[in-house]
């Protein structure tokens, strides 16, 4: 979580299951983009994943989310075309 002037401005969501770290819903308020709070976020998150043995990092962006896609493109994340997400609900 962020903060500026005690109010937040943006969040990451984590997930650890022993080698593999996962990223979602990172999300910045528009009057903070642009001002380095997403890679922060993501880089800290990283940085504590590495500390527990994390080798390699994935984050759910949902499809045609451009702004999400150009985010995670701008701290090096790459589209794995050949994996898709599988659901079931209740």
């Amino acid at each position: 979580m962020a903060e500026a002037d005690g109010a937040i401005v943006g969040t990451v969501i984590s997930g650890w299951d022993g080698w593999r770290a996962h990223l979602y819903r990172l999300a910045v308020d528009p009057s903070a983009r642009g001002q380095g709070v997403g890679r922060l976020l993501v880089r800290a998150v990283e940085e504590h994943l590495r500390e527990l043995g994390a080798i390699r990092f994935d984050a759910m962006v949902l499809s045609g989310n451009t702004l999400g896609e150009a985010a995670w493109e701008a701290l090096c994340y790459r589209s794995q075309e050949e994996w898709a997400r599988w659901v079931r609900f209740a």
